[in-house]
């Protein structure tokens, strides 16, 4: 049966076989390798570049099952000869947060809920495959724990294109006995690269390399190896409508010192899912998905099976009334009134990603009202920074506001950015709340039919 595999733990048991001669040692290889997206991107085991902004934070629970991920199978090919692990539940908590715009911190705890365990770890261990009499075992363990920290060095909020480093370190939390950590400290890094196609369709690709202490428990049998790893993963992200998404992955690992060479040391899994956001801000996310393994690496199962539930909160700075949708209060109103804040990147006009669920309702609500001729997008700052500044850059923000607007079928007729810098406050700008009141984006009705 094949194997999947993601970012942290990798390693490979084996399960030694030769026709009469078939045995595993311990300490051993680790069977829970596959784990989920620590911050909850877009993607369910892949990582995106982007992470979560300062404060912002993310608790998620992952729940997958899979079947038949270790087995013992002939050397020579063929089909299965016993079982070494049949069933594997696992439940993942993660929880990540945000230090700085471009820093995250995180931590995937993953929990062996269920594991149906054939014990080969015995004198009688080749007898013992070929009648599958050995005892078996259901049992309830820790996995390794991973702690892990996401470093931004390209804004995909900015550019079709992101880039992040991702250093981790695994603590031997889990029973290598039965296989699910590695028994020792293990660390590496990440490169996680992505882009988009337009916000249309959005592709990553994870490369990683994970160190091991070297360990070969049957000097003759390369098959029983542990070393270091390269890590893999891509995957691809198609929204459906508002508040869907289809998402597809692949994933695996394999030995550094010998790549490919062996295929039961070298698992690969495919999986397919769909993701439901509710809200505006998609803050809750749920995923289900399915899979199988696509060679016989050890790990890689017949089948594996995925849900997830994950909220997130981006933690800007929040207003009261945030999380409620675009609203028009009469049929003649003299504003658009928005009750969440229009995201930028620090001291740009670029808009953050966060903000485009917001700028859809504003379009919704404009097609849905085609008596509104022509509504004016006003920039407005805080008082922090000169007058001719602030003026500049509340006009430029106007301005991405607008060409957003028109990228989503609004007429450019029917739209207008003015920017009035800090001329026209809230609220005081003595405080960070105040301040933050006054930088917003306001979208006035100037002719209606």
């Amino acid at each position: 049966m094949g194997r999947g595999f993601k970012k942290w733990s990798w390693v490979v048991l084996i399960v030694s076989i030769f026709s009469s001669n078939v045995f595993a040692r311990y300490p051993s290889n680790n069977i829970v390798y596959v784990r989920p997206s620590i911050d909850a991107g877009r993607y369910i085991v892949t990582e995106q570049s982007q992470g979560l902004y300062q404060w912002g934070y993310n608790l998620g629970m992952n729940i997958n099952y899979a079947f038949e991920s270790a087995e013992v199978v002939p050397a020579t090919g063929g089909g299965r000869v016993a079982g070494v692990v049949d069933d594997l539940l696992v439940a993942n908590i993660t929880g990540s947060l945000g230090l700085l715009d471009w820093l995250n911190v995180g931590i995937d705890v993953p929990i062996v809920a269920r594991e149906t365990f054939f014990n080969f770890i015995n004198p009688d261990a080749s007898q013992c495959a070929v009648t599958r009499a050995c005892p078996k075992q259901t049992k309830t363990k820790m996995g390794d724990v991973l702690f892990a920290t996401k470093i931004r060095l390209i804004d995909s909020d900015r550019s079709m294109f992101g880039l992040s480093l991702q250093p981790f370190v695994s603590f031997p939390t889990g029973s290598g006995y039965y296989l699910t950590g590695f028994g020792q400290f293990s660390g590496g890094a990440k490169v996680i690269a992505d882009l988009h196609f337009k916000r249309k369709f959005f592709m990553a690709m994870n490369v990683g390399y994970q160190v091991l202490k070297n360990r070969r428990y049957a000097p003759d049998t390369a098959n029983a190896r542990i070393d270091d790893l390269i890590l893999f993963s891509a995957a691809g992200n198609l929204p459906i409508g508002k508040n869907f998404a289809a998402i597809a992955e692949v994933y695996g690992q394999t030995l550094a010192a010998s790549p490919f060479r062996h295929q039961i040391q070298s698992p690969f899994e495919a999986m397919g899912g769909l993701r439901y956001s509710p809200g505006n801000i998609k803050r809750w996310m749920f995923t289900l998905a399915g899979g199988a393994g696509m060679d016989k690496g050890f790990g890689a199962p017949a089948w594996r099976a995925w849900g997830q539930v994950t909220y997130k909160n981006t933690k800007v700075v929040e207003l009261p009334g945030e999380g409620e949708s675009v609203s028009i209060e009469a049929p003649f109103e003299e504003k658009i009134i928005i009750t969440q804040k229009i995201h930028f990147a620090f001291d740009k006009s670029d808009i953050r990603s966060v903000s485009f669920p917001i700028l859809n309702d504003v379009v919704e609500v404009l097609q849905q009202n085609p008596d509104i001729k022509k509504i004016r997008i006003e920039g407005h700052t805080d008082g922090i920074g000169s007058d001719a500044y602030n003026q500049k850059l509340s006009q430029k923000r106007a301005e991405s506001v607008r060409q957003y607007l028109i990228s989503k079928g609004v007429a450019p007729d029917r739209l207008e950015a003015v920017g009035f810098g800090k001329s026209k406050p809230v609220a005081t700008n003595d405080t960070e709340l105040g301040r933050a009141k006054n930088r917003r984006t306001e979208f006035i009705v100037v002719e209606d039919q």
